[in-house]
Parts: structure tokens; C-alpha cells; sequence
């Protein structure tokens, strides 16, 4: 064989991978999108992401599929609806106790920064990370979303006596 034909080979083999790869990432966003839309009314969600990818629950352990999946805030939830095994998350805002930004969750790194968010349901305590595309993005808009639920969570006083 030429080395012309090698690299004209090796060329359209790369061409072929890559647009495979779009296609199906078009795909996965697609059915992330379908499957927000089909939980939530669009004036409902506040942040979505169709590609986010879960760095597993910590009370399920170190040794668990982590994978991507969509992710949808709301103004009451946090949905997270996991692409390939057809796990969903929902986790109340009134039941997160922290969010931030971190490098790692349960071992596991691909050095970029990861929404962390840790929550109390049923007693008990969990935490979750996602990769996402603006981890600090998400992280101000959990923050705002948390504080106005904890706000409505208090009670009013009453100036009257």
C-alpha cells in the first residue's frame, strides 16, 4: 500500500468516527431534551442539561454506573433521568444541604470541576456530582433557588401582639 492511501484511509476512518459520534451525541441531547419536556412544562425549568454526566451517589458506593443522563432544575427539584440505565433522581430543594464545586467525588476525576450537591431525604444524608458544561453557572442558580426556598420555609412573625 501507498502512503498516500494509508493517510487518505486513515483520514476518512477519523472523518467517520467523528461524525458518528456527533450524530449520536445529537441523539443522546435529543432524548435528554424529551425526556425534561416530558416531566416538566418548559416555563418550568430554570437550567437543563442534556449531556451531564454523574459522577454516582455516595450512598450507593464507589462501585456504581456513573454515566450521562439529563439534568433539570426547577423551582421545587433537582431531576436527574440517567441515559442508559433508566434511573431517575429527584431531590427536593428543601432537602439540599450544600452545593459546590469540586474536583472529584467517590475516587473518581477527569480533572474538571463538577457540581456537587449534598442532600438529606428520609434522614438521610447523600451527596451526588455532575460534569457539567458550567458547573458555577449551576451552582449560582442552585444557590439563589435554595435560599428562596429556605426563605419560604420560615415561618413569618407577626408584628401584632
Amino acid at each position: 500500500m501507498s502512503p498516500a492511501w494509508i493517510i487518505a484511509t486513515s483520514v476518512l476512518a477519523t472523518l467517520l468516527v467523528f461524525f458518528g459520534l456527533r450524530i449520536f451525541t445529537q441523539r443522546l441531547r435529543a432524548r435528554g431534551r424529551a425526556a425534561i419536556d416530558q416531566r416538566f412544562s418548559p416555563s418550568a425549568v430554570l437550567r437543563a442539561e442534556t449531556l451531564a454526566q454523574s459522577f454516582g451517589q455516595q450512598s450507593k458506593g464507589t462501585v456504581q454506573w456513573r454515566g450521562s443522563g439529563a439534568l433539570a432544575l426547577t423551582n421545587t427539584e433537582l431531576c436527574f433521568v440517567m441515559y442508559v440505565l433508566n434511573r431517575e433522581l429527584r431531590i427536593p430543594l428543601a432537602a439540599i444541604t450544600g452545593v459546590s464545586i469540586v474536583r472529584s467525588h467517590l475516587g473518581k476525576t477527569q480533572f474538571s470541576r463538577l457540581l456537587h450537591v449534598q442532600y438529606t431525604i428520609a434522614g438521610a444524608d447523600d451527596a451526588i456530582a455532575w460534569r457539567l458544561t458550567d458547573p458555577a453557572a449551576w451552582k449560582s442558580t442552585l444557590d439563589a433557588v435554595c435560599h428562596h426556598v429556605a426563605d419560604d420555609a420560615i415561618p413569618s412573625r407577626s408584628t401584632q401582639p
